[in-house]
């Protein structure tokens, strides 16, 4: 008959120093023991719950030999190592604090991507972003961080941009799924509602991630201009103007600044390429922004260099 015994994990590491006690120096429990003498972490312990069988050899064990309960300072130091940190590797498990780390840090991937922004005016929507690239001999024109859903429906991204193009392809299937069904284009609402189900079901999903971007989606439909925030938490809001990416406070400051209600769609135009200038980095042109609009005719439509330079030339 064998006998178990639990190993607390606070004991753990002491016990196993020790554990050869009872056994000869040939013994292959001693050397199994052995294998096990290295510093364990925190975390590791606080999980673990190791059950070694012993033969009727550990009867020669002392009690002084099996762990004792741990003290309640042991339980201090354990809990207050445990912290949110303890947590981050974990999509689905909740911290102490309430807390979905993951979630949080997808978040900071957003907060170090390039700034975007968006104004709803009372014409239409507009879209910016910044448009950095890597490298001088990157083509420009293949580098197009904002994208139509549908002839409707525009979008802009901070983030990861392969996150952003996976969810680009999600929104349009869903588009076109209601297209065949119905024979009228999506609503603006419906459409924002159905890709933050997508963003929020990888945050309760074992094996995935959170997306690592924040979208911007602006749409024109029967209920007028609107503006949608998108986070990888899923969550979204309906917003008069909105900014994302590492300049986000103040780029959120300055339009609280310069919105009004009444603004116009060219008057929003020229805030968004203010809003732009006053946090970018190096001289700013037609070429390393991008602008997207949605007047009454409800036709989105991404302005090309040209008429960027026109607009910057106005504001100036």
């Amino acid at each position: 008959m064998k006998a178990h015994y639990l190993i607390r994990p606070k004991n753990l590491a002491g016990w196993l120093l020790g554990s050869c006690k009872g056994f000869g120096p040939e013994s292959s429990s001693c050397e199994t023991l052995a294998l096990l003498r290295f510093p364990l972490p925190l975390r590791v312990l606080h999980y673990l719950r190791l059950v070694l069988p012993f033969s009727s050899a550990a009867a020669s064990l002392a009690p002084s030999d099996l762990p004792s309960q741990p003290e309640e300072s042991d339980e201090v130091v354990r809990d207050t190592a445990m912290g949110d940190s303890q947590y981050s590797f974990s999509l689905t498990t909740f911290s102490p604090s309430g807390k979905l780390v993951q979630i949080e840090h997808a978040l900071t991937a957003v907060g170090s991507g390039q700034t975007s922004l968006g104004i709803k005016a009372a014409n239409g929507v507009v879209i910016a972003t910044e448009k950095k690239l890597p490298s001088i001999l990157v083509d420009e024109t293949s580098v197009q961080k904002i994208q139509s859903l549908t002839p409707n429906i525009g979008v802009v991204y901070s983030g990861m941009g392969l996150d952003f193009r996976v969810l680009v392809r999600k929104s349009r299937k869903q588009a076109q799924q209601y297209y065949q069904l119905y024979k009228e284009t999506i609503p603006v609402t419906q459409l924002v509602r159905e890709t933050a189900a997508v963003m929020q079901e990888f945050t309760q999903s074992g094996g995935v991630r959170p997306f690592g971007v924040s979208l911007l989606i602006a749409g024109y439909d029967d209920n007028g201009p609107q503006l949608y925030q998108v986070d990888p938490s899923g969550s979204y809001f309906s917003w008069k103007a909105s900014a994302m990416g590492k300049n986000v406070s103040n780029a959120k400051t300055f339009l609280e600044k310069r919105y009004t209600e009444d603004m116009e769609l060219d008057d929003a135009i020229h805030t968004a390429i203010l809003t732009l200038k006053e946090g970018y980095e190096g001289q700013i042109s037609a070429n390393n922004i991008e602008i997207g609009v949605i007047r009454a005719d409800r036709e989105f439509k991404v302005l090309t260099p040209a008429e960027i330079k026109d607009f910057l030339e106005e504001v100036e």
